[in-house]
């Protein structure tokens, strides 16, 4: 990750890392991102998003990030020059000091007080908002002074109009039966961090798994669900389901996205097996 360090880069909050990072482009940011993970023979192939936490007590920096296959890091930029950076899935277990997750939150405390402190100077953060939607560039550019990144991916395209909505859908793997869901803002990041902490909260140390984004369309989530073996009811506690299958629907309305969720989940019903929406909106 030491090409991250170009020679113009200068230090701005005590890690010269962080700052070369926080000056490129999102473009660059994500591919630098992308090429540090593989380099430690990770599979992601490619980042698609990412989003900086904040800082702690000791200037070290947090990154998160999601492949294009639906897993998702933090990045640990330490404040040391040339020092190693750790990478953990988020949601999995480690040490307070080390921030594992969940991911798509800022750090807390005084991480966050140092993060506050730790954005870009204006100049270079309405630069870098410049391609958002017109109505959203204010947003994009207190996020940014802040230390919260900006707004990335296709919603930056001109061919979007102002008011665009987006939403996002995760899920867990089986057979944690754990989702997130989240439509109707025109900020995606904002969206995209609400459906992952939503899902998150339900899976607890399971990682969740982006399942596809919504654009100025509704959405919904299926899931196959069946009575655990070890419970003696099936509720709405996690513990007594087993997830079989979930589906996504999408559609003009609603009701269109949940049939076309429910249509897809069907192939899983079966004895003791039935699908159901456990999240849809517009």
């Amino acid at each position: 990750m030491a090409l991250l360090l170009g020679a113009a880069a200068q230090a701005q909050t005590g890690n010269p890392t962080h700052d070369a990072l926080q000056a490129r482009s999102d473009t660059e940011r994500r591919q630098a991102l992308h090429e540090a993970v593989r380099s430690r023979g990770d599979q992601c192939n490619s980042v698609i998003l990412a989003f900086h936490a904040g800082m702690d007590g000791q200037r070290n920096a947090f990154w998160d990030f999601r492949c294009a296959d639906g897993a998702q890091y933090r990045a640990r930029l330490p404040s040391e020059r040339f020092a190693a950076i750790a990478f953990l899935r988020c949601g999995a277990a480690a040490p307070t000091p080390h921030h594992g997750g969940p991911c798509f939150q800022a750090v807390t405390g005084a991480a966050a007080q140092v993060a506050a402190a730790g954005g870009g100077n204006e100049a270079s953060c309405r630069a870098a908002c410049a391609s958002q939607p017109a109505a959203g560039q204010n947003q994009c550019v207190q996020r940014c002074l802040s230390g919260q990144g900006i707004e990335v991916g296709q919603q930056a395209a001109a061919t979007l109009p102002p008011g665009t909505r987006f939403g996002a859908m995760y899920v867990t793997d089986q057979p944690v039966a754990a989702y997130g869901f989240a439509n109707g803002n025109t900020d995606r990041l904002a969206v995209n961090m609400a459906a992952v902490r939503i899902c998150q909260t339900l899976a607890g140390q399971v990682p969740c798994k982006f399942q596809g984004e919504l654009v100025n369309q509704c959405g919904a989530i299926a899931m196959a669900i069946s009575r655990h073996p070890r419970a003696m009811v099936m509720t709405s506690d996690l513990s007594t389901q087993v997830l079989n299958l979930a589906t996504t629907g999408r559609g003009a309305n609603r009701q269109a996205a949940e049939a076309e969720a429910l249509q897809a989940c069907r192939r899983a019903e079966g004895p003791g097996v039935q699908c159901r929406i456990v999240a849809g909106g517009c």
